[in-house]
């Protein structure tokens, strides 16, 4: 009856561990204050080897990196967000178009200028997708929240 129980268990573990989801991609989410009520919202991606993320400019391929804000009536949002780090683009015959994309770290850079000076929080979604030479995985939303001070 024990080793039916621990069986059991270990079939169990082993299930679970093949039902979680490859995310190669480790996200950090930070507000840096530029000047009275400025600040930058910076959204940073650190893709795992030999993955990477596309641009948020990619036309006809895979899912582009899309960072939505939700509405707060105490912030402006200025522009789109900027994308900082080392673009590699290459022609990929599979969707017939030249893709831009990140490997390693790579920042989306959201200015905001604040209403009034008060704390309060900025929040919203990043939708990406990743893939390597041989494979793409499902594209991932990502919801954040960052703190404003």
């Amino acid at each position: 009856m024990k080793k039916i129980i621990l069986l059991f268990i270990v079939g169990c573990s082993v299930l679970s561990v093949q039902a979680q989801r490859l995310n190669p991609v480790k996200w950090s989410f930070e507000a840096v204050k530029k000047a009275d009520k400025q600040y930058d919202i910076i959204l940073t991606a650190n893709v795992e080897a030999p993955w990477h993320i596309y641009s948020q400019f990619v036309k006809n391929g895979p899912i582009p990196t899309d960072v939505q804000f939700k509405p707060n009536p105490l912030i402006q949002i200025k522009g789109k967000p900027k994308e900082v780090g080392k673009i590699e683009k290459m022609y990929d015959k599979n969707f017939d178009t030249e893709l831009m994309f990140f490997s390693g770290k790579v920042q989306f850079i959201q200015a905001i200028t604040l209403k009034v000076s008060s704390k309060t929080k900025m929040s919203g979604s990043i939708e990406y997708q990743v893939c390597n030479d041989e494979k793409c995985l499902p594209s991932i939303k990502l919801p954040f929240e960052v703190a404003i001070q």
